[in-house]
């Protein structure tokens, strides 16, 4: 079994049936969630508090919660994106407005490096 988990991608839900978080009845297979896996089917709205969720509930659920959870966070991720780029949008402006710029910043700091070596280490003959 060690030689095809090399080379082959194995899904929580399957890794879970290999290591006995999981069981069989009737078909439908049953998964023991962990406490993070707990707060998703809370969060995604499907048990409303910790203390609903029974010990073990079927291997689907917790697979939709997962799926849920994880377009939710790249929904936030997209917005942060664009919140962030906003803001360095209205940052340059300002930047831009006071004067400053890139080219000016690269030039003060290769005149004020070339004055400190310069000043600091004589030339050896």
């Amino acid at each position: 079994m060690s030689f095809l988990r090399r080379f082959v991608r194995i899904s929580p839900a399957t890794r879970s049936f290999f290591t006995g978080n999981v069981q069989r009845s009737s078909n439908v297979q049953m998964y023991a969630p962990n406490n993070l896996e707990k707060k998703f089917l809370v969060w995604t709205g499907k048990y409303k508090k910790i203390e609903d969720i029974p010990p073990m509930i079927s291997a689907e659920v917790m697979e939709r919660s997962r799926n849920r959870i994880r377009i939710r966070l790249a929904n936030i991720m997209m917005v942060a994106t664009v919140f962030g780029c906003i803001v360095m949008v209205i940052s340059g402006k300002a930047a831009q407005g006071r004067g400053e710029s890139m080219t000016k910043r690269n030039l003060e700091w290769h005149k004020q490096f070339n004055e400190e070596s310069t000043t600091s280490t004589p030339k050896e003959n």
